[in-house]
């Protein structure tokens, strides 16, 4: 009963991580066509290696809900990064991108409740 909402999930998650992995890059490019410092890069590369990797999750059923908000999460963090970035918005919202960044992992750490390997109640 559930599989139309998981895979619904599964193409907002894919297509969610693999745009933002898009903007990351042109990011990056947009450093050197701008000429703006290299250090931009410290901020920039992490975020574009963190998108790709989220490109590879897999959307199972017990938590496609969970990898569905951590998509949607992910475009502030990006429009975050985008805004600081370009200089439209203070540097000192790197802490709020950094939050974002928080939330969006804990959306995708497993919580299916699994006990660890030899964990006793």
């Amino acid at each position: 009963m559930a599989e139309p909402e998981r895979r619904r999930s599964e193409r907002i998650v894919t297509w969610s991580w693999r745009g933002e992995a898009a903007v990351g890059a042109v990011l990056i490019a947009l450093v050197f066509v701008l000429d703006h410092s290299t250090w931009w890069l410290v901020l920039l590369v992490p975020h574009f290696v963190g998108t790709v990797a989220g490109c590879f999750q897999k959307v199972d059923a017990e938590q496609h809900r969970d990898r569905r908000f951590g998509a949607v999460g992910l475009h502030g963090v990006a429009l975050l990064m985008a805004l600081i970035s370009l200089s439209v918005i203070s540097r000192w919202f790197i802490i709020a991108a950094a939050v974002g960044w928080m939330l969006v992992a804990g959306s995708l750490t497993d919580s299916t409740g699994a006990d660890p390997k030899g964990a006793r109640r």
